[in-house]
């Protein structure tokens, strides 16, 4: 049986509906989390299920797919997880062959974070996640990844673990070769693209890839 895409809608920002409605449609399954339900209804998208504590989520918009017959999981308000990472593991639970978190961004600072170390989360499953606006694409890696994009986008290398190893890279204006990265350095910032596929790959630690569509 093929392994499914997986899309999470949360309720960050989402500035461009088309962007996220072309991941909607490349998904075959699509979990709103809590406030994501505005998003996806804006989109006139009909998620397979609804979950969070709905603290966020407008009386309005709930019954709007209450009436269509979507399952709803409901959550206490007290509770250890966000309801982007409740949306994470119902879909980590499926063995999915990779996830998209849209509306993971935004003015929530702390949100923003939260949702970046949940790829983590999806490394250590072995899934591919990507968190992703309209402007940018982010990994975290522990191996390698092959970019796909624009001559001048820019790339972005900022380390998760405090260093990076063995770090070595193609198709970027200032190359990398058995490099290591430390923490705290803003060594790898707006590295640059210079064809329409990229590769970085690493040794030992956890390397964020930071792609810019645009600006």
């Amino acid at each position: 049986m093929e392994k499914v895409k997986i899309l999470i809608i949360a309720g960050g920002d989402i500035e461009d509906y088309s962007f996220a409605r072309s991941y909607a449609d490349d998904s075959d399954y699509i979990i709103c989390a809590d406030r994501g339900i505005s998003h996806a209804r804006a989109m006139s998208l009909v998620p397979d299920l609804i979950v969070g504590d709905f603290d966020s989520a407008s009386k309005e918009d709930m019954h709007y797919y209450q009436d269509k017959n979507i399952i709803f999981k409901s959550f206490p308000s007290k509770k250890d997880k966000t309801d982007t990472e409740l949306a994470l593991d119902i879909a980590i639970e499926k063995n999915p062959r990779e996830i998209y978190i849209i509306g993971g961004t935004g003015n929530r600072l702390d949100h923003t974070l939260a949702n970046i170390h949940l790829l983590y989360y999806g490394l250590q499953k072995k899934i591919a996640i990507s968190l992703i606006t309209s402007t940018q694409k982010i990994y975290l890696i522990d191996k390698e990844i092959t970019l796909k994009g624009e001559k001048g986008n820019f790339v972005s290398l900022i380390p998760f673990s405090l260093e990076v190893h063995g770090v070595t890279t193609k198709g970027l204006e200032y190359p990398l070769n058995e490099a290591v990265l430390y923490s705290g350095s803003s060594y790898g910032i707006s590295n640059v693209m210079t064809a329409s596929t990229a590769s970085i790959c690493i040794k030992a630690g956890f390397l964020l890839v930071i792609q810019v569509l645009k600006e």
